[in-house]
């Protein structure tokens, strides 16, 4: 093996990495860009999720492969995470209208399984148990954070789906409440001024918008 680089393997296809670069990264060099879904590759978006295993019995696990650094030996396998249809939010959220929406809410078996695998260290399980008595302004500060990679719903053999349910929790939360700073119908119209800032912005080929956003960055205006 040569200096500098180590071994991987993706859904069994070996792959030459550099050391100190991510699993994202080692796939590009090595033309395998399509082997695991990539989006902002920042670790926000969760759609590179991946389950990881070692040969000689290091511990493994779930992660990101935007931000898990390769290793020596280290087995990767793509786990993507279905979406499912989303479910309409609640003015007047409770229990009971968090039940119908999702009637796994109670299969919980207080494994842990899905904290131990959450990128964002959420406490995803003890979040689900508040979810069952109600604690809905708790449990929303708990998911302010997901990235609804769905890495909590992939390990979950019970199929409860915390992170759509922290997300119907927030959704919910944000419209049974009186919130001034959302009500944007005495907001003033954009002005001409910073509808041709938008036109200068958002026309032209992808090099000159990029040039246009350069020049406005540096000067604050739009250029000739």
């Amino acid at each position: 093996m040569e200096s500098g680089t180590v071994e991987i393997s993706v859904a069994g296809k070996p792959v030459q990495a550099k050391v100190g670069e991510t699993i994202i990264h080692a796939l590009w060099a090595a033309g395998m860009g399509d082997a695991v879904k990539t989006g902002c590759v920042g670790g926000v978006c969760g759609a590179c999720t991946v389950n990881i295993r070692f040969k000689d019995g290091k511990p493994g696990g779930t992660d990101l492969a935007c931000l898990r650094p390769v290793e020596e030996g280290m087995e990767v396998f793509p786990c993507p995470v279905e979406s499912i249809p989303a479910v309409a939010p609640s003015s007047e959220p409770d229990v009971a209208s968090l039940q119908a929406a999702f009637p796994t809410l109670n299969r919980c078996t207080k494994c842990g399984s899905c904290t131990t695998a959450c990128p964002m260290s959420i406490p995803v399980m003890d979040s689900v148990l508040r979810m069952q008595e109600g604690k809905f302004e708790e449990v929303s500060e708990d998911f302010i954070t997901c990235i609804h990679c769905g890495l909590c719903r992939f390990v979950c053999e019970d199929k409860v789906k915390p992170h759509n349910m922290g997300l119907w929790v927030r959704r919910s939360e944000g419209m049974s409440r009186d919130n001034p700073s959302l009500d944007q119908s005495g907001l003033e119209p954009i002005g001409d001024a910073a509808e041709q800032e938008w036109t200068y912005l958002f026309t032209g080929d992808p090099e000159e918008r990029f040039k246009r956003a350069k020049y406005f960055r540096e000067h604050g205006r739009a250029g000739a």
